[in-house]
């Protein structure tokens, strides 16, 4: 499995760039097996979750030293957080690998997979599954947060076409380099994120529904873009997986899912601990971190990550991608 993507999916690509945008420290990794290594989360994220039930080890990480020689023929996660389908997504945090910067590290991937398998590396490619999941941080961090730009720009149907067309243009780099098996992500229900709500002294706790609107319209497009390409290149099978759904529902019936807080973060400060990232400094309150749906103002707990890998599988398999 390839990944791209940002910190919803990021094992730990941007530890030793020149960035905020990094979680290589405690209690990130607290419920995790290898412990604190990068990711956004208490435990694992939705790809680890997925990958296990592939059957498949961690998913190396692309700027882990030990990310060469075979251990490449597991596949590589080329994920960054902060990372965006614009190259200017992310610029406020610091240096992070961009969309393209990503796709430019899985070129760099292909030169070594070719020096092992020569030319049975097409077909190698062409039977691995990638995994795409980009556009969040286009929205929380270069349309709506406070020091974008973008939105005095672009109004919101302008600015959502830039990012189809060119999240298009990337996926279809991606398919040049030989991926055929292309599985996309949509983005979650944005306004209901900690942060979104607690940014919000008049959301009382609710989602905050233009976020959702711009996440449900983007959604949309992507899904359409993955018919697009599936009817006009050669040899690929897209499939999009319409994620805002299951997530919307868990938080909305969060209790029928084994949770007890639906809009409040585990880990961070400010109103829903929506306003600071989660800090070694902070007091670790939340004991039970299977009780809530969210780690940190932006990020979900290794609990949601699992029952939502278990759908993605299951569409997998329902499109006969994978066999049980």
């Amino acid at each position: 499995m390839f990944v791209f993507g940002d910190s919803l999916l990021d094992p730990g690509n941007n530890n030793n760039l020149l960035t905020l945008a990094k979680a290589n420290y405690f209690p990130n990794g607290i419920d995790f097996s290898i412990g604190t290594t990068g990711r956004y989360c208490n435990g694992g994220t939705l790809v680890d979750h997925l990958g296990k039930l592939l059957g498949l080890p961690f998913v190396p990480t692309f700027k882990n030293p030990s990310t060469n020689g075979s251990n490449i023929l597991k596949g590589v996660n080329y994920a960054s957080a902060g990372a965006g389908i614009l190259w200017d997504t992310g610029l406020i945090f610091g240096d992070v690998f961009t969309m393209d910067e990503q796709i430019q590290n899985f070129k760099k991937t292909i030169e070594d997979l070719s020096l092992m398998l020569g030319n049975k590396t097409t077909d190698f490619l062409g039977r691995s599954l990638f995994f795409i999941s980009m556009g969040a941080n286009d929205y929380i961090n270069n349309y709506l947060h406070p020091l974008a730009w973008r939105y005095k720009k672009y109004p919101i149907v302008a600015y959502e076409q830039l990012l189809v067309q060119e999240y298009s243009r990337q996926i279809k780099d991606i398919y040049d380099l030989g991926a055929r098996k292309i599985f996309v992500s949509g983005v979650p229900p944005l306004g209901c994120i900690p942060n979104q709500i607690g940014g919000n002294n008049d959301s009382s706790g609710e989602c905050i529904r233009s976020s959702n609107r711009m996440a449900v319209s983007y959604n949309n497009q992507v899904s359409m873009l993955a018919g697009e390409l599936n009817a006009t290149l050669a040899g690929a099978s897209f499939l999009f997986w319409n994620n805002y759904k299951p997530v919307y529902d868990i938080i909305h019936n969060y209790s029928l899912y084994g949770f007890k807080y639906p809009n409040k973060a585990c880990c961070g400060a400010g109103r829903s601990k929506g306003q600071m990232m989660c800090l070694p400094l902070l007091s670790l309150m939340c004991r039970n971190r299977s009780e809530y749906i969210f780690w940190d103002p932006y990020h979900p707990t290794d609990a949601l990550n699992a029952i939502i890998a278990k759908k993605a599988y299951k569409l997998l398999v329902r499109y006969k991608w994978i066999s049980e």
